[in-house]
């Protein structure tokens, strides 16, 4: 039996399905895969267009050392094609008939040709409906990948015409033990592994970025102070909630993330005024282009009442962290 996706951490029923397709020859023309931010659907789609591509399936699934697993590893397949939408607001129609317009080339290679379209709730509506004639009535050696954080995004015709894949989140032991083997936290200390851990809404991308921001413990803090402000705005109260009950600090270190998540929407009002930044957080400026400059103001005033809440009224954390959850979001 092959060992298949070995990069792959957990996710073991979704490995299971694909595996099976594989083996069997039932591979669907289209995935849509989902999930949240950091939860690993590039890697996913990388290791899926290795193992289509591979040239050496045994005794793994992809092998990961064969010239089109090194190629797909370095971007440098071309039988692999993937679409972003780079520093646009949104995947436009001319971008998918560009796509489209090389399907009826053969693959280079192998047998497979594999088209991912990152961030697939970007595309318009227009752009949508470009690609379904695509979808629906590929050629037999086209395999697209549609990764999103939202599928109800996607048209209903756009989902029925594509398998639907979901990544897996994780408990926060799981992030832990996976962040104790991977060699970039050789040297991190048990603390913060934990921390991270706890602070990564399950996702491994998230544990593995708030680790490598963490040059001290008030870059961590910050770091988190971000992710709660993101949340908020959002309007993710079931992960803000989450990440309520999760975050562990002493009062001391609560009064410092509450001035680092006042300071980020001082920042983010500052962007929605007009202010030019060429150094703004992406994210953040993108968020607050998006929502009304009264959203902002309620969680910026929010924030200042819970921080004072805290450093002068002596408050229980939790209830302030979860009262800000429920109330703000």
């Amino acid at each position: 039996m092959n060992n298949f996706f070995p990069k792959i951490a957990g996710n073991n029923a979704l490995k299971e399905l694909l595996s099976s397709h594989i083996l069997n020859k039932t591979l669907s023309h289209a995935y849509i895969i989902e999930g949240p931010a950091n939860s690993g659907k590039r890697t996913l789609s990388r290791e899926i267009s290795k193992a289509l591509c591979c040239e050496n399936p045994k005794p793994s699934l992809p092998c990961g050392n064969c010239r089109s697993c090194k190629r797909i590893e370095d971007g440098y397949n071309t039988d692999v094609f993937v679409l972003t939408r780079g520093e646009r607001s949104s995947i436009s129609v001319e971008d998918i008939r560009a796509m489209t317009s090389t399907l009826g080339y053969y693959p280079d290679d192998g047998d497979v040709k594999v088209y991912i379209i990152e961030e697939a709730e970007k595309m318009t509506p227009q752009a949508q409906n470009a690609l379904l004639l695509s979808l629906e009535e590929p050629p037999s050696y086209v395999v697209f990948l549609l990764l999103t954080e939202d599928s109800t995004s996607l048209l209903e015709t756009v989902r029925s015409r594509a398998q639907s894949l979901k990544t897996e989140v994780f408990e926060a032991s799981f992030v832990a033990d996976w962040l104790r083997s991977h060699p970039l936290c050789k040297k991190t200390d048990e603390g913060t592994i934990l921390s991270c851990a706890a602070m990564s809404r399950g996702t491994l991308g998230n544990a593995l970025e708030l680790v490598r921001a963490k040059g001290s413990k008030d870059s961590l803090i910050a770091a988190g102070a971000r992710e709660f402000v993101c949340l908020l705005c959002k309007e993710s109260k079931s992960e803000a909630l989450i990440f309520a009950a999760n975050t562990k600090y002493t009062r001391v270190e609560f009064e410092h993330f509450f001035d680092c998540a006042v300071y980020t929407l001082r920042d983010m009002l500052a962007i929605k005024s007009g202010a030019k930044n060429p150094d703004a957080d992406p994210e953040l400026a993108e968020i607050s282009h998006r929502l009304k400059i009264r959203k902002l103001l309620n969680v910026y005033n929010a924030l200042n009442s819970a921080k004072d809440d805290i450093t002068q009224n002596n408050a229980s954390i939790y209830a302030v962290m979860t009262t800000l959850a429920l109330e703000v979001v």
